[in-house]
């Protein structure tokens, strides 16, 4: 399967899209979809870390707010591009009845951004199964903050479950590279 054959665009929940851009300087673009009624027409990204990659995000349209490290603010398209360090926690809410659209990328760049999304999904939702979780979560370079962020235990849970359990218990990354397989 080559990465021409998977669709640009995927739902990634009832009320937001993710298009990949391909050979553009940012690697996704979100736009949420206001619903009218503005119940559940919110996106919502846990907090977490990465241990490889720093994450740069960029607003187009709306707001939204994000927990950078200690912090939490709104952030707006007139904040440009906002870094995001390796290791920093970092998580983010769209707002109800707004639409947004922010995009982000990846330093180092590469395909796993792309591949944890194209994994994570179970139809246009991500998974819920803690085992699949694990798995696209170890082999994407996201890592669960808990409460008190202790790095080792954070780092520990995921290894343990995600590249552990997980493949004891069956589980497989559905896409491993967007390139062309044999």
């Amino acid at each position: 399967m080559s990465n021409d054959d998977l669709p640009t665009t995927i739902m990634i929940g009832k009320y937001a899209t993710m298009t990949f851009l391909r050979n553009e300087a940012y690697l996704t673009r979100i736009e949420t979809i206001p619903s009218g009624n503005t119940r559940g027409d919110t996106l919502s990204v846990p907090p977490h870390w990465h241990e490889t990659h720093d994450e740069f995000l960029r607003i187009v349209q709306g707001r939204i707010e994000a927990l950078i490290g200690s912090t939490t603010r709104i952030y707006v398209p007139e904040d440009g591009e906002i870094r995001i360090p390796k290791g920093t926690v970092h998580g983010f809410r769209t707002f109800e009845g707004e639409h947004v659209i922010f995009e982000e990328r990846t330093e180092p760049m590469d395909e796993e951004k792309e591949l944890f999304f194209r994994n994570a999904l179970e139809g246009d939702k991500m998974t819920t199964n803690l085992f699949q979780a694990m798995l696209v979560s170890y082999h994407g370079d996201v890592r669960p903050a808990f409460p008190g962020h202790i790095l080792w235990l954070e780092k520990a849970f995921v290894t343990i479950i995600g590249h552990l359990l997980a493949p004891l218990l069956g589980y497989k990354l559905r896409y491993t590279t967007l390139k062309k397989q044999n």
